[in-house]
């Protein structure tokens, strides 16, 4: 049942199931707040974050991102070629949750449900000039963006799951009289597949 309904979003409302689920969602926030809840700072700061989020996972169709305002410019605009439009005038353009003032977000999250705060993909021609003026702006010795942070432990070898500088931690034999026979070449587990399940999320 589940494909089917798949199928019937895809060709018949001519939708994607992450666009209904983002619209959706676009709709509890705006739409289905309950009686007890008031337009305060901290849920508006909730509901924008949620409507830019959701809008950059649904144009780049990946669940796993999230913005980075301090290296929009390199890390969304640079790699992934999207941009903003329509972002309100007069509005810092900072995470919703460094904004304190009320109005400012309740004009950020009318922008952002009517469409003309909205997510758009850069053509060929914007990319390669944008990122003509990022390289002429390095070439002045600007800085752009904010850099990561050094890790404390930079230059030091570091174990991880057993290892040691990429070599795998040696497995204790097993004592015993009986002698098991060789395995067969198509199901010997090498050490790399010993340590997948440690290494996965």
């Amino acid at each position: 049942g589940t494909d089917n309904i798949m199928d019937f979003w895809e060709d018949v409302l001519q939708m994607e199931a992450d666009e209904i689920t983002r619209k959706l969602e676009q709709w509890a926030c705006m739409s289905g707040r309950n009686i007890n809840e008031r337009e305060t700072v901290q849920i508006m700061q909730r509901i924008c974050t949620h409507l830019l989020n959701s809008g950059l996972r649904t144009i780049i169709k990946r669940r796993d991102v999230r913005i980075n305002y301090a290296n929009f410019g390199t890390a969304i605009k640079e790699k992934l070629g999207i941009d903003l439009k329509g972002w309100p005038e007069g509005i810092p353009f900072q995470s919703p949750t460094s904004l304190n003032d009320l109005n400012a977000l309740l004009k950020l999250r009318n922008a952002l449900k009517d469409g003309s705060c909205h997510w758009f993909r850069m053509s060929p021609r914007q990319r390669e000039e944008y990122s003509t003026q990022l390289a002429a702006r390095r070439k002045r010795g600007e800085t752009i963006g904010k850099p990561c942070k050094k890790r404390s432990d930079a230059g030091l070898a570091r174990k991880r799951n057993g290892k040691e500088n990429g070599h795998p931690r040696k497995r204790a034999r097993g004592s015993g009289s009986s002698v098991q026979p060789p395995k067969s070449a198509e199901f010997v587990v090498t050490s790399d597949e010993e340590d997948t399940s440690d290494d996965e999320a």
